[in-house]
């Protein structure tokens, strides 16, 4: 198949067009809607503790972590799949026939992303676990073999930021997933991942972190069958990705907790003040924000655990998936999104509410770009 004029230009306009795109949520309804459950549960209590981690040095990925990440040669392309770039990204016909929507990498060294975390590490101290999961999008697994030159490695943009931490824990996010790419862990007609994938991902962290997480088939399995997600609108709305949908599967706990919403100054949200669960009604076509909703709002869930274990997870819109695959883990978790998190100071926040472990997640796009800058920009790092 030729490349049709495809010059690396091209993939680096890709990649500026979906920089924000992977981290925020897209609402869309054009086709007929379905809802979802919620699943209330009575608050808990707990006192705190402080378990502590050995600082690393930030010299190695090997350092930060323990492991290495795999080597990119473990990848294989998409056997038998077809790609034409349309509209800014890459529209791809897998062996299947299946069409996906995917935006090319244009790549980065997240050193700024790096330095805000070292930031917070040293503002919040030792008694605070500081842990850090980059995870990559689909083009690092999933591409025709012709268009992997014009795709920027995640893997090398992901070990830039392990090697220049400095006393935050990296969690090896791309060997999680990169071992299970036989597996739905991303969706074809979104740019978020499946919540399988992200399942992968929240067991490496809590594996780093020594919490548990209890296997996938203790969770309720729901599937929401007719999903197009956010591609379609990037595409301009390409038909072939519209008459392409998926199902879309999620999973539900089976420990108890609740969840209160706040609003993004950490004020009570008298709009979501009923609503008690993670997991909030959408439209077919916007399942996945099923997770408390989209992302501008701060969720305190208080669960059933009393580990004394308190986890903040500063995220973009990837970490929302990630989210109750942690309930067992912990005996409350605060969720903030790194670019809502308004009038409030990073250190300050997790000092008033007693936070034992925190946890920066999100996909290389916005690591490596101005999502990144939000981190300065809402005082996080302060």
């Amino acid at each position: 198949m030729k490349k049709n004029g495809l010059t690396r230009c091209a993939a680096l306009i890709t990649a500026a067009v979906m920089l924000a795109g992977c981290a925020q949520q897209e609402t869309q309804s054009s086709q007929a809607n379905s809802s979802v459950s919620e699943t209330p549960a009575p608050e808990s209590s707990g006192q705190d503790i402080v378990i502590s981690f050995p600082e690393s040095s930030g010299t190695s990925a090997e350092s930060t972590s323990g492991t290495t990440a795999p080597a990119e040669t473990q990848r294989s392309p998409m056997e038998g799949a077809e790609g034409v770039m349309t509209n800014g990204l890459l529209k791809m016909t897998d062996a299947d026939g299946n069409v996906w929507g995917i935006s090319l990498y244009g790549g980065g060294t997240g050193e700024n992303y790096a330095s805000y975390l070292n930031q917070f590490k040293k503002n919040v101290g030792d008694g605070v676990n500081v842990f850090n999961m980059v995870v990559p999008t689909q083009s690092a697994f999933y591409l025709p073999e012709e268009f992997e030159d014009y795709n920027a490695s995640h893997l090398n943009s992901i070990n830039s930021i392990a090697n220049k931490l400095d006393g935050v824990i990296n969690v090896d996010g791309y060997g999680a997933l990169a071992a299970h790419t036989d597996e739905y862990i991303y969706t074809r007609t979104d740019h978020h991942w499946m919540p399988l994938g992200a399942y992968y991902a929240a067991k490496a962290f809590c594996e780093t972190a020594q919490v548990e997480i209890k296997p996938l088939d203790t969770y309720k399995k729901y599937e929401v069958e007719g999903f197009v997600g956010s591609m379609y609108r990037f595409s301009d709305y390409d038909p072939d990705i519209e008459n392409s949908p998926e199902t879309f599967t999620y999973y539900v706990p089976s420990t108890d907790y609740t969840a209160t919403y706040y609003t993004t100054s950490f004020k009570e949200d008298y709009d979501s003040r009923f609503i008690k669960s993670i997991f909030v009604d959408q439209p077919v076509n916007s399942s996945y924000s099923i997770f408390m909703g989209g992302d501008e709002k701060i969720v305190k869930v208080e669960t059933e655990n009393k580990n004394g274990r308190k986890l903040c997870v500063f995220k973009d819109s990837y970490g929302n998936a990630e989210i109750p695959f942690y309930i067992d883990g912990f005996e409350e978790i605060y969720i903030c999104d790194i670019r809502y998190f308004e009038n409030l100071k990073g250190s300050k926040f997790v000092k008033d509410n007693g936070i034992t472990d925190v946890l920066f997640t999100m996909c290389t796009f916005s690591a490596v770009g101005e999502n990144a800058e939000k981190i300065k920009e809402n005082h996080i790092c302060e």
